[in-house]
């Protein structure tokens, strides 16, 4: 009888347990949590039109996956056991180094040396930024691609012991020799980096600290040839109040802040209307007493390097859009264009072909043999006819170039394609995409055939599809 009561208060107690989350909601307030998550919200019984909600079960059951009492303390100490215990990360998306550095998962990849693009891609990447090169140049302009280093990359020592490199070369070694290869500006943070002894980047952040955003500006000044200002040996004040992103992740409820660094001068550059901070899709600036303006494509290493690159214009455009916007260099009236990127991000660089007139090209050799599956898809887009498809991977070699032809009765026109990797594209295949600005040919209506090289020979897909310009 004693035994049956012990069983009967043990499940009491634990279906009790279970209740806790739900029941616990009456009365429990969300926490303010410094860990930025989107949150589910309460879902409605009916539709904005009227109609009852079918999806109200399962959005109600992500209410509360995301909303149930205790979910934040329950986060922490999962999190605060396992770092202590196993010297681990409560959270997936972060892993846990040694003497608390903190560090991307999804920069794993590129530390153990495994490659995520193939030779095709890299060529490909590397082909995009030669066409944006050779686009700003003819505009009289000037350009330099730069990559913002993955933490581990920089700072190996503090990685967790099991991970171990694979190989010493990942797509980061890859793409440079394609971009030498291809001859594009490039400024090479890891080795400006590696020259430091101290480490520039924060402890609890993914990001470079202020010292080493005045660090990667120099040095994408140099390799643009550009005056600027020298940060070395200028004073500065270290604070400890900077909020590391991805010990937010692992400790929602955390309070410890990283250090920074603020050099004790003044910016003389101003931000636009509208601006709210570095993390604005878009930002223009003003600076009255530089010459010359900027676009620079970033991500948020940007956040940081925006200020120090604002510095040094007149004028500058910082832009977090996708597709890339080439054309804004003239619409901002602006001489130089900036690429930034980080590591971890490199396989998306050519998922979507820049915004910009496509490259004409003088062809006299047609395609004399003929191939199979390429596609075609034609679309007229804000000043644009933007025209993007797919081919097989077979029918390519790892550096064919892609032109498009435009026929019309009166009109012949020649352009060349940026090589794509896209993420919906059709298991198989690589892609391509371009666009022909409004004034690139004359009016009219054209059919048009991709074509390429294949061990040395023309290829032609055929006609494929067609547009009009008026």
């Amino acid at each position: 009888m004693e035994k049956k009561t012990g069983y009967k208060i043990f499940a009491g107690l634990f279906f009790a347990l279970l209740w806790i989350p739900l029941l616990g909601m009456v009365f429990y307030q969300d926490r303010e949590v410094s860990r930025k998550e989107a949150l589910s919200p309460f879902p409605r019984i009916r539709t904005a039109q009227g109609d009852v909600n079918v999806h109200f079960l399962p959005e109600l059951g992500d209410y509360f996956a995301d909303h149930f009492a205790f979910r934040w303390e329950i986060i922490e100490a999962h999190s605060f056991l396992k770092g202590k215990l196993f010297g681990m990360s409560g959270e997936d998306a972060v892993i846990q180094g040694k003497d608390g550095y903190y560090f991307y998962t999804d920069s794993l990849e590129s530390y153990l040396g495994i490659p995520t693009m193939d030779a095709r891609e890299l060529y490909g990447t590397a082909r995009m930024l030669a066409l944006i090169q050779e686009y700003v140049e003819g505009q009289g302009g000037s350009f330099v691609f730069t990559v913002a280093p993955n933490k581990n990359t920089l700072y190996p020592q503090y990685m967790p012991y099991y991970h171990k490199k694979i190989r010493d070369e990942g797509d980061l070694e890859g793409l440079v020799k394609e971009l030498k290869e291809a001859g594009v500006a490039y400024a090479d943070l890891v080795e400006a980096f590696s020259e430091e002894d101290e480490v520039l980047y924060h402890r609890l952040d993914s990001h470079w600290n202020n010292k080493g955003a005045a660090l990667a500006m120099g040095a994408v000044m140099d390799a643009l040839g550009q005056a600027h200002t020298d940060y070395a040996g200028m004073p500065y004040e270290v604070r400890r109040d900077f909020a590391g992103d991805l010990y937010e992740m692992v400790h929602p409820l955390g309070k410890e802040k990283d250090e920074n660094i603020y050099y004790e001068r003044e910016f003389t550059f101003d931000y636009g209307d509208g601006f709210q901070s570095t993390e604005d899709m878009k930002i223009h600036t003003t600076n009255p007493g530089k010459e010359h303006g900027a676009v620079v494509f970033r991500d948020s290493f940007g956040n940081s390097l925006t200020p120090f690159i604002a510095e040094e214009y007149g004028k500058g455009y910082f832009d977090r859009s996708v597709p890339y916007p080439v054309d804004t260099l003239e619409k901002e009236g602006a001489d130089t264009l900036i690429f930034e990127i980080v590591e971890r991000h490199l396989d998306i660089l050519a998922r979507e072909a820049p915004r910009m007139p496509a490259p004409l090209r003088e062809f006299q050799e047609w395609g004399q043999e003929e191939t199979t599956g390429v596609t075609m898809e034609v679309e007229e887009i804000e000043g644009y006819t933007k025209v993007d498809g797919e081919i097989p991977r077979e029918a390519l070699d790892t550096d064919s170039e892609v032109y498009i032809r435009c026929v019309s009765p009166e009109d012949t026109a020649v352009f060349e394609a940026f090589p794509l990797n896209e993420d919906d594209q059709a298991p198989g295949t690589y892609g391509y995409g371009m666009y022909i600005a409004e004034g690139q040919s004359d009016p009219g209506t054209y059919i048009m055939e991709v074509l390429f090289r294949k061990d040395g020979s023309w290829v032609t897909s055929g006609y494929l599809g067609s547009f009009t310009k008026k």
